[in-house]
């Protein structure tokens, strides 16, 4: 190939990827993440969740209460707007020889100081 004939190639070429840089679409525009601030009193809440919901106290019920962890799910109803945070919660009950303990897990999802939804697997969205 002579010098000419590359030289008009690399031309082509680079005219030709220009050409096509210039037709596609501009990429969408990120959307910002924002987050609400993480429960401070969740464990108060949850216990007054459970006390509200479950009928009498259980004096055998022991909560386990994890530590909030960044949740992924938004909590600003239809809008999405912004994610909140999920605090797992073990409810143990034992039987009144405390021969057999029940575990149940929960999943406590927060906005704030407020709990707007409670799910059995961390994976659904309330």
């Amino acid at each position: 190939m002579t010098p000419f004939a590359s030289a008009l190639l690399a031309a082509s070429l680079s005219a030709a990827c220009l050409l096509a840089g210039c037709e596609s679409a501009p990429p969408a525009p990120r959307e910002t993440v924002v987050r609400a601030t993480a429960p401070r009193n969740h464990e108060q809440a949850i216990a007054n969740y459970f006390d509200a919901t479950v009928r009498g106290v259980d004096p055998s019920r022991e909560l386990v209460i994890g530590t909030p962890q960044r949740g992924a799910c938004p909590m600003g109803a239809n809008t999405g707007g912004y994610v909140g945070w999920v605090v797992p919660v073990e409810y143990k009950t034992r039987t009144k020889d405390s021969a057999v303990v029940t575990v149940t897990s929960y999943f406590f999802w927060f906005s704030d100081e407020v709990i707007r939804g409670v799910t059995r697997r961390m994976e659904l969205c309330p």
